[in-house]
């Protein structure tokens, strides 16, 4: 019987429950609130955000987003001196600590404006439940690169035993392309840094895993980085090594069946068996093959006269 999975809604305002405007509530408000009682549910929202020591949160290891830009923290750490933090850090209550689901980046900057204390939204949700709104809210404002992403949906399949189709459902995307990110992860581990680095594109990543020669790959893909090439310029380059291939297929077709009319000739000759090995460069080598010392003389004797 297929175990029910909890339906996750999309969007910070999912997230947030009912409270999506990021107010914070005084000293005096948050200890005349109710305490509700502990209640064996997935996932509970509190009803409002709480101030919490910036020393007391901890990052989520599982956090799908492992590159945060320097440039961009800065830029959000004196909004936050500015402005403050709008929205509030999603967490859960671990051990007297608050593990971020959503809201790393948030954390980050706070802590370079100097805060001293941030609001939170808390939540209590299974490790599943943790994952899946780290990647939604990352995928939702285009924070992750490809292959952070890629590696997020195989995390989910491959700790969680889901298919491609129960992740596209639980982060609301088509099937097809959680596909071809995963497909992405076969690339060589030069081109899957370039990916990181985001000097190439998932679009970029999606023509040279239809590539079979890994060469081929890290090559083309080091010629669009110094170049700057686009997708589509990179399409017509592959189009190009792919007919290339084919050519070399064929010419190595028929070299295999030149070397073998030479076994058949040079069997038929000595009675003797041969094996008749190209290598690249056109070079190659003709092994003499026999089964018994007796055997050994015979051609010792016979290539000796």
């Amino acid at each position: 019987m297929q175990k029910n999975k909890p339906q996750l809604g999309k969007g910070m305002a999912a997230l947030l429950g009912n409270n999506p405007s990021g107010y914070v509530p005084t000293q005096n408000e948050q200890a005349a609130a109710p305490i509700e009682p502990k209640v064996k549910t997935e996932v509970r929202i509190e009803t409002q955000p709480l101030l919490v020591d910036l020393e007391k949160l901890v990052v989520n290891k599982g956090q799908p987003r492992k590159i945060f830009k320097e440039k961009d923290l800065l830029e959000l750490s004196e909004s936050i001196k500015e402005n403050g933090i709008i929205q509030p850090i999603v967490v859960v209550e671990k051990d007297g600590l608050f593990e971020i689901v959503a809201g790393e980046r948030r954390y980050r900057a706070s802590k370079l404006a100097g805060l001293e204390r941030v609001p939170v939204i808390v939540k209590r949700a299974t490790k599943k439940d943790i994952l899946v709104m780290s990647i939604i809210e990352n995928v939702q404002r285009s924070d992750l690169n490809c292959i952070e992403e890629a590696l997020a949906y195989y995390q989910l399949m491959n700790e969680f035993e889901l298919t491609q189709e129960e992740v596209a459902k639980k982060i609301g995307k088509e099937r097809s392309t959680i596909a071809n990110f995963l497909r992405i992860l076969k690339l060589p581990k030069d081109v899957i840094v370039q990916l990181q680095k985001e000097m190439l594109s998932f679009g970029h990543a999606k023509i040279l895993v239809s590539l079979s020669d890994d060469e081929i790959i890290k090559r083309l893909a080091n010629e669009v980085v110094a170049k700057n090439l686009s997708v589509r310029e990179l399409e017509e380059m592959a189009k190009k090594n792919k007919k290339e291939s084919k050519k070399s297929v064929d010419t190595n077709k028929f070299m295999a069946d030149q070397f073998q009319t030479l076994k058949t000739k040079l069997e038929n000759k000595t009675g003797y068996h041969f094996d008749v090995k190209p290598k690249k460069g056109g070079s190659g080598e003709i092994v003499i093959k026999f089964s018994n010392e007796a055997e050994f003389n015979d051609i010792f004797s016979y290539l000796m006269k």
